[in-house]
């Protein structure tokens, strides 16, 4: 029996004009799944709202390590995404706890 899809735990950019911020550039992405040529992934911010008016949640502690950013870090509710819409770089200097990410986790089960 094979997988529905193969689990990730890696942070890219979110290149699609739908998700940019006010500034309209794009935000880091929290990847935490593969299917084929979709990624599903929750969009990194520190806004209430993102563009298409769903609220997101707060999660706390900010996953880039060299930010000297105090702010308070938010998620998107996940979404599917196709792979060319995210940058080809992984970001390597973004990291969340084990705590932080089984809170992810959960809140991402809501969305089922």
């Amino acid at each position: 029996m094979s997988k529905k899809y193969l689990r990730k735990n890696e942070f890219r950019m979110d290149n699609n004009p739908n998700h940019f911020g006010i500034k309209k550039k794009p935000h880091p992405a929290y990847i935490t799944a593969k299917h084929k040529h979709m990624f599903k992934a929750n969009t990194i911010t520190h806004s209430r709202e993102i563009a298409d008016g769903s609220k997101t949640y707060e999660i706390g502690e900010n996953p880039n390590k060299l930010s000297k950013d105090k702010r308070r870090t938010r998620i998107s509710p996940p979404f599917w995404q196709k792979e060319e819409q995210f940058g080809k770089e992984k970001l390597n200097n973004f990291r969340f706890s084990k705590k932080t990410r089984k809170k992810i986790k959960k809140f991402n089960k809501r969305f089922k």
